[in-house]
């Protein structure tokens, strides 16, 4: 990519970072715990763009090759993002799909209303219409709606139990014979009910964010905080953990898949930086299963 692209590409990230951190504080979702999701979604993107979180772009690859196979089939025409922390998966799919106009047809869902606004204003910027769903994605959704499924990561949000659930609604929701294509990580044989930092890696996660700070002498950086942003994220991130890749692979057929793809990968990691939620290594498995 060239030079003046890089740069365009990072003041657009930054503006929807400015964005999605001053919209999340007025309406991220309300939990029972009374805490908003804003310390997440107020901060991702900040995060991001210090590569310090594992977004879609760590397997760019994946979602290039399976937008690539679909890109003239035009039985694929509605696409549902399940899940979406920024617009980034949006911004993939508009882009290997523009060439066939408004024929493409995207939906994105998710509880909260933070991540749906960020892709609504991506949407505008780049002239196309979207269509979002605020909702629990365990309630439902429209049935046999959608040709394919993008998601990324987004198991970890669930337990067994709804994970499960959640393959079944995404089973539901798509026509047969269409596809699902994610990513998702493996700990295998994880030992506790949440995966969480710990507090070494706590540290490390912000000394590592202060260290990019100041050698990038952004003022928005300063402005915002973004070593604290890193500080609380890392301390109130969270997920169920996928503890058998063997296990995920059972669940995917008991919700009637048929698994296309299901192949480990690593993933580029952050040197002295581990946790749940940066890049890593090890135990990444590009899925593609279709819909029997």
């Amino acid at each position: 990519m060239a030079a003046n692209a890089i740069l365009d590409t990072n003041a657009r990230r930054l503006d929807a970072a400015r964005f999605a951190h001053g919209y999340s504080h007025t309406h991220c979702q309300q939990y029972d715990s009374d805490q908003t999701c804003a310390w997440y979604h107020g901060s991702w993107q900040f995060l991001r763009l210090l590569d310090l979180v594992s977004t879609p772009a760590a397997h760019a690859s994946h979602f290039d090759a399976q937008l690539e196979r679909i890109a003239n089939d035009t039985a694929f025409e509605n696409i549902l993002v399940s899940g979406s922390a920024d617009s980034s998966m949006v911004q993939t799919i508009h882009e290997a799909l523009a060439h066939r106009g408004s024929k493409i047809k995207i939906t994105v869902t998710d509880i909260c209303a933070t991540p749906l606004e960020v892709c609504e204003q991506y949407a505008r910027n780049a002239g196309i219409e979207i269509t979002t769903l605020k909702q629990d994605v365990l309630e439902g959704l429209p049935q046999n709606a959608f040709d394919a499924i993008f998601t990324h990561s987004f198991m970890g949000y669930f337990n067994d139990e709804n994970r499960q659930l959640l393959l079944r609604q995404w089973a539901g929701a798509l026509r047969k014979g269409g596809r699902l294509v994610t990513v998702q990580r493996v700990r295998e044989n994880y030992a506790n009910e949440l995966v969480r930092f710990d507090a070494r890696e706590v540290d490390a996660f912000v000394e590592r964010a202060e260290q990019i700070v100041q050698k990038a002498a952004n003022d928005d950086f300063e402005k915002f905080n973004v070593v604290g942003m890193a500080k609380a994220f890392a301390k109130n991130f969270s997920n169920y953990p996928v503890r058998s890749a063997g296990q995920l692979r059972a669940m995917f057929e008991a919700a009637g898949f048929k698994l296309d793809l299901f192949e480990q990968q690593t993933t580029l990691g952050i040197e002295g930086v581990t946790g749940p939620s940066v890049p890593n290594a090890a135990g990444f498995y590009l899925i593609v299963a279709e819909r029997l």
